[in-house]
């Protein structure tokens, strides 16, 4: 946008009138020479420039379009496309687009320009004047309050007091560790929102940046979103991206709209600006009236009825589809979104942000530093999310992810030993809530009481919620004994104020976020650990079932008590019990090492790659198994072995997060325990993995089956390869798949075991194993969770007769999987290659070419 003080007046034209844009130039010459406008034609480009450059570079610019309709101009595909993005600008950039009507043509029939008010007045054609001097001094009139118009709203500012307003960023402006205080663009990052069709299906998923230029698309505009979600700093942000395309948006958030409509509009109009009336801004048709919070108002039917003489209105609500409106048709005319939670891409952006918000840590670290503390921050964001375990227990919005990296910065000392950085983030949160709510300190203990309390209750009767008869129960039994020092209804307003627990719109009553629920379950079973002993165990035997292990996980931040982390350890023994922890020793896996020319190669990254494009095609695939988690269906396992299977899967990822958030809390004997007993767990069911490929007749049944598969994919196709080649793919396949099993399985152990805050206990467990495995282990979490490659160590030890050609192909892989996520000079790629054996990319197609 043109910031000098004339605007920029940008003439679009057929070449063909150019006589007429000359009378024009002339007639306007009071308003160049006042320093008004400055007017541009595209017979200013200078010889040699880059002509159509230099045209859409100077429409960008304009702050006023001129478009000189004849039929000429409606004949000319040139002019077509200026007019389509001049007014593209209008809507984007509110730039004014001015048609002047040279001569009668058909241009009422042409759908963008028969809704412009066009000159000369009353869209009358200049030619057709008696005297075509009055008709270019009318356009000369009606250009100067056009230029008027857009000086005045040039001169209108944001107040002072709503400026503040809008770049609040509320609880979390003092919530950093290297900044004073925080506003909203500093760490905003707009999410991703679902857009409904008429018949409210999705119908794709898109940016909430772009449903800015969607407000004038579709004038009527409804986005929900659930508590926490981003709602009203979205109306903020839209709120400044709109002004600055110089529209004016009125922010309304209230539940009573006492009295006409338009009065309470023009009032916090006067509230958020200065330097313009009301009434030129509504002449201007550039208001944009963003309602905040509508789903408190109470008379909804009257507030949309008295929006209609709006034409663009943007309605946030907490549900989609329950605008609550006597007339369904009414509320059919607004365009639907939802809220998304962030995904691993968009939480990595805002984590991103976070650590670089105090504008120097990107410009004196290594890139890997700066990796190193995104994989950090990312990995306590996921885990507190509960991501770890499965889709999530907390929603991934910017509110929670923002709070748990706050928390950690703020409570990284051991302020409280009885609970971990980890669980002092979810009680913070709660007390936020609380507080926020209007409850007073010395009533929390009250509030806390009562909700772990009722979770006990729900969980006990296997429920979900209570209905009102099983709540009044309860609350019969509760006041029996305890002292309820809080008013019951006022207990549950500000419960439901909190968005904590509430009745639900079928009556029920329950807890609004799991994490909650999970929580109080846990601080119940914590504080009463000798009466609950059976439930515990039953919860530290199934892990498998996710409540249960998120419940295990709240109790050990609860208590110091180490029973609840005895009977996990305990449990875990029993898991795959009849099979020794895999070694990956020669010995062990020869049968695999016949097959090592059918595995997979490895190569580190050419000297020229990106380590960003690894991590954002790594983020994409994290997004797709977080939706496959969140949308599919839950599979209920019947199979014995699968069960077995998941249970030690889950058992192994409670276990690994216990230790993580306790592990200076827990005594090194007890972590050594845990760390030992989670990389056996899934040793012993990769050596029963060993038992079944092992077989031939396995081998044979697998290999056959895989070949058949392929041949009915291929079925319809002319030339099928031979009944050989088939069974070589399918050889191939196998051996493939079975090798990424256990590749799988040693990364799921990395990342379960894995943290630098254990990686000297890590390291002296594996010295003291000494088996391959446990070397791929020690040096898997080294690269990752350290970002440190012992190159010189790995080559010796490879060397030593104990380790299989397969182990030393999956060190290849996690060594070219961690230098194609990190910035690894070519000098060091040199280094690896020569030691290790692993080319690389770029040297290994220049050989490969050398060799044709």
């Amino acid at each position: 946008m043109n910031n000098s003080p004339e605007l920029k007046l940008f003439i679009s034209y057929s070449h063909a009138d150019h006589v007429h844009v000359d009378k024009f130039r002339r007639h306007i010459a009071p308003l160049k020479s006042n320093g008004l406008i400055k007017d541009w034609i595209d017979r200013e480009i200078i010889a040699g420039e880059e002509f159509q450059n230099s045209i859409d570079n100077n429409l960008e610019d304009a702050d006023i379009i001129c478009l000189f309709i004849s039929a000429n101009f409606l004949s000319s595909n040139s002019c077509d496309k200026e007019k389509i993005d001049a007014y593209e600008l209008n809507r984007k950039k509110g730039v004014s687009v001015v048609p002047v009507i040279l001569s009668e043509c058909g241009w009422l029939d042409v759908k963008d320009l028969s809704k412009k008010l066009a000159l000369p007045e009353d869209g009358k054609a200049v030619t057709k004047f008696d005297d075509e001097n009055s008709g270019w001094h009318n356009v000369y009139e009606g250009l100067k309050k056009v230029i008027e118009s857009e000086n005045l709203l040039r001169g209108i500012k944001v107040s002072e007091k709503f400026n503040l307003f809008l770049n609040d960023a509320e609880l979390l402006t003092k919530a950093h560790s290297k900044k004073e205080e925080i506003k909203i663009d500093d760490i905003y990052i707009y999410p991703d929102l679902l857009k409904y069709d008429e018949i409210r299906g999705v119908e794709k998923k898109i940016n909430a940046e772009d449903v800015i230029v969607e407000i004038f698309e579709y004038n009527k505009i409804l986005i929900a979103g659930e508590n926490q979600s981003g709602k009203t700093t979205l109306c903020k942000v839209i709120y400044k991206n709109l002004f600055s395309k110089k529209y004016y948006p009125i922010y309304l958030s209230d539940e009573k709209y006492d009295g006409q409509l338009i009065n309470k509009i023009k009032k916090e109009f006067e509230k958020q600006y200065q330097g313009c009336s009301y009434d030129l801004i509504c002449k201007s048709n550039r208001i944009v009236v963003i309602v905040d919070n509508f789903h408190h108002v109470l008379q909804k039917d009257r507030i949309i009825d008295e929006l209609s003489t709006f034409d663009n209105q943007l309605l946030i609500v907490d549900e989609i589809f329950s605008l609550n409106i006597r007339d369904e048709n009414i509320s059919k005319n607004y365009k639907n979104y939802k809220i998304k939670e962030f995904n691993p891409i968009l939480r990595n952006e805002l984590i991103k942000k976070w650590i670089c918000l105090d504008g120097t840590f990107i410009h004196r670290c290594h890139d890997n530093e700066l990796y190193k503390s995104l994989d950090d921050a990312t990995e306590l964001v996921n885990s507190t999310l509960g991501k770890v375990i499965n889709s999530g227990i907390m929603p991934s919005y910017p509110f929670f992810i923002l709070s748990v990296l706050s928390t950690y910065e703020s409570f990284a000392k051991p302020l409280d030993q009885e609970i971990t950085s980890q669980g002092y983030c979810y009680q913070s949160l709660i007390y936020l809530y609380l507080r926020k709510s209007g409850v007073k300190t010395d009533e929390i203990d009250t509030y806390v009481n009562f909700l772990s309390v009722i979770a006990h209750q729900i969980f006990k009767m296997k429920l979900n919620e209570l209905n009102l008869e099983q709540f009044n129960s309860f609350i019969d039994s509760y006041n029996v004994q305890y002292n309820l020092s809080v008013n019951l209804t006022k207990l549950l307003h500000h419960l439901k104020l909190t968005k904590i627990f509430s009745q639900n719109s079928c009556g029920n009553y329950c807890f609004v976020y799991p994490y909650l629920y999970y929580y109080f379950v846990a601080k119940y079973l914590a504080e009463h650990l000798e009466q609950n002993k059976e439930i515990i165990n039953r919860i530290c035997a199934n892990l498998h079932v996710d409540v249960n292990a998120y419940i295990a996980i709240f109790i050990t931040h609860h208590t110091k008590n180490d029973c609840v982390l005895e009977e996990i350890v305990l449990n875990s023994t029993d898991l795959f019990y009849d099979n020794k922890p895999a070694d990956l020793s020669l010995d062990e896996l020869s049968f695999f090492d016949d097959e090592i020319e059918t595995l997979i190669s490895a190569a580190l990254p050419a000297d020229y790659s990106n380590p960003e494009a690894a991590r954002q095609k790594r983020l994409e695939l994290q997004d797709k198994i977080e939706q496959d988690q969140a949308g599919g269906d839950k599979e209920e396992l019947n199979d014995e072995f699968a069960i077995e299977l998941r249970r030690s899967i889950k058992t192994v990822e409670v276990m690994g997060s216990i230790v993580k958030n306790r592990a200076g809390s827990l005594k090194k004997k007890r972590i050594e325990e845990i760390i030992n007993e989670s990389m056996d767990v899934h040793l012993r069911i990769l050596f029963s993995f060993f038992e079944f490929i092992r077989d031939k007749n396995q081998q044979s049944n697998m290999i056959a089956y895989l070949s058949s598969r392929i041949n009915e994919f291929i079925s319809d196709q002319e030339k099928k390869p031979s009944e050989e080649k088939l069974k070589k793919i399918a050889h191939k396949i196998f051996w493939n798949l079975n090798y990424s099993v256990i590749y799988s399985l040693i990364n799921v152990i990395i990342n379960s075991i894995g943290s630098d805050k254990l990686q000297s206990i890590i390291n002296k467990i594996c010295d003291i194993k000494n088996t391959p495995a446990s070397f791929l282990i020690k040096h898997g979490t080294l690269m990752w969770f350290s970002k440190n490659i012992l190159v010189d160590e790995m080559a010796d030890r490879i060397k030593e007769n104990d380790f299989s050609k397969t182990s030393i192909k999956i060190l290849n892989h996690l060594v070219v999987n961690h230098c194609s996520l990190h910035s690894i000079d070519f000098k060091e790629k040199q280094k690896i290659s020569l030691k290790l054996g692993i080319p690389i990319k770029s040297l290994l197609s220049i050989q490969m070419q050398r060799n044709q």
